[in-house]
């Protein structure tokens, strides 16, 4: 099934309820909000090819070994959510997409969106667009054995790493590379972690909005197994009941932060979500009984300045569950004026 960075919530959805979907999702919101530093750190740390071929023919290993292994984990949740009507209702709107559909992702949309031109979430010149073609490959190939090792829990077929974006880049960068890690220290899990370790995630530019996504991403995260139930019980008729009408709210507000620029930031915020929401203990049946759409659609309607009716319908149940994020008017309340969709994060 297609991904795209537009649908992030779709993708977020997928991932809160797959076995590996938090480590998968730190991958991929390092490599969304990914600039030039992060991007050499990424081919600094590439694998060198390996016998075993490409991180695309891993996938298609994967799934020759495994057949079904994700329409298998959903009926899982399904069935632990205990109405078999629901979970037929579940399994009929939500497939969950495979360790291929991830990888595509990465080449197809977050390479050419976030790497191959300027994005509000770095300032200009500091994007990984002005990098060499070639370092932005080796380091597409090395998210690519990532995700990988994330999904199937084993490393693509690879080499050590060693320095390679000095090497690919013929025009060179004023900028210094990245320094060798520690050799004394613990060797990170993959590519991505030692890329992090040198040049970590920068934080995401939602300008006026980021107090209140950060407040409700802190709230998720100390919240007692009552409130994240809650979570649940608050969705309502905007997402298990009318799963339409969520829908519908979610593409207006995805719609409004395209025109805006920021729907790499907001792809950025729903992925940290996912590991978020899972290590706070929402279980991937919770998730998908409608706590899951709960919180990504609060989260994107924030993200958008929880402006206009779309954005309000979304935002409001997570209040009732959680209370209302910081600066934000009661549900039902209109919201305070000047925060116009994404201000100030240019």
């Amino acid at each position: 099934m297609p991904y795209g960075l537009v649908s992030s919530p779709v993708v977020a959805f997928d991932l809160v309820r797959h076995p590996s979907g938090p480590s998968v999702a730190r991958v991929l919101r390092y490599a969304v909000g990914a600039g030039a530093a992060h991007v050499r750190a990424l081919a600094d740390a590439a694998p060198p090819a390996g016998p075993g071929g490409t991180p695309e023919e891993a996938a298609r290993r994967h799934a020759e070994r495994a057949p079904g292994e994700d329409g298998a984990a959903l009926a899982r949740v399904a069935l632990q959510a205990g109405d078999p009507a629901a979970a037929r209702a579940l399994l009929a709107r939500a497939p969950v997409g495979g360790l291929a559909d991830v990888l595509a992702l990465l080449r197809e949309r977050v390479v050419p969106q976030c790497w191959e031109r300027p994005t509000a979430l770095h300032p200009p010149g500091e994007g990984a667009d002005v990098l060499d073609p070639r370092v932005r490959a080796a380091a597409a190939d090395a998210v690519a054995h990532a995700l990988v090792r994330a999904w199937t829990g084993r490393p693509a077929p690879e080499g050590p790493p060693g320095p390679r974006s000095a090497e690919l880049s013929a025009a060179g960068s004023d900028a210094p590379g990245p320094d060798a890690p520690d050799q004394d220290a613990p060797e990170p899990d993959d590519a991505v972690a030692r890329a992090a370790a040198l040049v970590p995630p920068r934080p995401v530019p939602l300008g006026a909005a980021a107090a209140r996504v950060e407040d409700a991403l802190a709230r998720l995260a100390a919240a007692p197994p009552e409130q994240l139930a809650l979570l649940r019980r608050s969705s309502g008729p905007g997402a298990a009941e009318a799963p339409g009408a969520w829908a519908r709210a979610v593409h207006d507000v995805s719609a409004a932060l395209e025109r805006a620029g920021l729907t790499e930031a907001a792809a950025c915020v729903q992925l940290e979500a996912v590991v978020v929401a899972r290590r706070a203990g929402l279980d991937a049946a919770a998730a998908a009984a409608g706590a899951w759409p709960t919180l990504s659609g609060a989260l994107h309607a924030l993200c958008a300045g929880a402006v206009g009716p779309a954005a309000r319908r979304l935002v409001e149940p997570l209040e009732r569950a959680v209370g209302a994020p910081a600066g934000a008017a009661p549900a039902g309340l209109p919201r305070p004026r000047g925060r116009g969709h994404g201000g100030g994060a240019r």
